[in-house]
């Protein structure tokens, strides 16, 4: 498929946040100035939000962009949200970061490369850009966890999300490849037409699938690591960590729970069914034992991820 003019309009707020990113890491390597940064990262995803605006009046609602990347309603609205959330988290970095005695700049850096996985994330049609933009989006997060490093509990809450990702991942790639072994196609459209045959690979793959999107949305019983990370994390990665990557990772579930017809299944309905009712009561419970603000929101996303 050849890119034109529309499609690489259609990938504009992307290629804006990309920009953005190269030109805080060009103002690190120059000179750093905490100010700056703060200042690029801003206008850049000020200029993105306003780009996403002007593809939703000049394009076609839906369309694909590449076969890997899909613009209508869904990623249109998922770049929205995540472009004004991470907008919100960097206006609160710059006043967390003003009374650390570090290097302060690095943190605006991981926000917009974390933000261009969730651009990718919201449009993937794709199993490969559905991993690619789920791992752009966890591989920052885990420094951006574990920024404040001479805190004890912020090194902490990093080593626990990097080694329970890395065995989330695992799962989605094992998933994946017993998905493409039994259909031979990775199309989100392309797997529709063989879902429904119920065979046992398949079904072996896209629950292992489902562990790994559960463990991201901290679904229990894949919950562990919330309340702990939550926690550790500064507050401004805490709040990406609760908006930005949970509704990325929630609006692509969408897209692969509708186009792939599993709702239609009994077998996936009743396994999220079981994800939900689990996440509900073990969030509202462990939460009456809480007495740290942050562990109190961590239980509160579980359950609120459970309704």
């Amino acid at each position: 498929m050849t890119i034109g003019s529309t499609e690489l309009l259609a990938l504009a707020p992307l290629l804006v946040t990309v920009t953005t990113a190269v030109a805080v890491m060009l103002s690190i390597a120059w000179r750093r100035n905490h100010l700056l940064s703060a200042t690029l990262t801003v206008v850049g995803l000020n200029i993105a939000l306003l780009v996403t605006l002007i593809t939703r009046h000049s394009l076609p609602l839906e369309m694909p962009i590449t076969a890997l990347m899909q613009h209508d309603g869904l990623s249109l609205f998922g770049t929205a949200t995540v472009l004004i959330s991470t907008l919100g988290c960097a206006t609160l970095a710059h006043a967390y970061l003003e009374g650390l005695q570090d290097n302060r700049d690095e943190l605006y850096l991981m926000l917009l490369i974390a933000t261009c996985g969730a651009i990718v994330l919201v449009g993937a049609n794709h199993m490969a850009t559905f991993l690619i933009g789920l791992e752009l989006i966890s591989l920052p997060l885990y420094g951006l966890i574990g920024y404040i490093h001479r805190d004890r509990r912020s090194l902490e809450a990093a080593i626990k999300y990097l080694v329970l990702s890395a065995a989330a991942s695992t799962l989605l790639l094992f998933g994946m490849a017993l998905i493409y072994a039994q259909t031979g196609t990775l199309a989100f459209a392309a797997l529709a037409q063989s879902v429904h045959a119920g065979e046992p690979l398949l079904v072996t793959g896209l629950a292992l699938m489902l562990a790994g999107i559960a463990f991201k949305l901290s679904l229990a019983p894949f919950h562990l690591w919330t309340p702990d990370v939550y926690h550790g994390a500064p507050a401004p990665v805490g709040a990406f960590l609760a908006t930005v990557a949970k509704i990325a990772v929630v609006l692509v579930l969408l897209r692969w729970w509708q186009q792939l017809g599993l709702g239609q299944m009994a077998l996936p309905t009743a396994l999220l069914s079981g994800l939900a009712v689990l996440s509900i009561l073990a969030g509202n419970l462990l939460a009456l034992f809480q007495g740290n603000v942050k562990r109190l929101l961590g239980y509160s996303s579980i359950a609120h991820f459970g309704y």
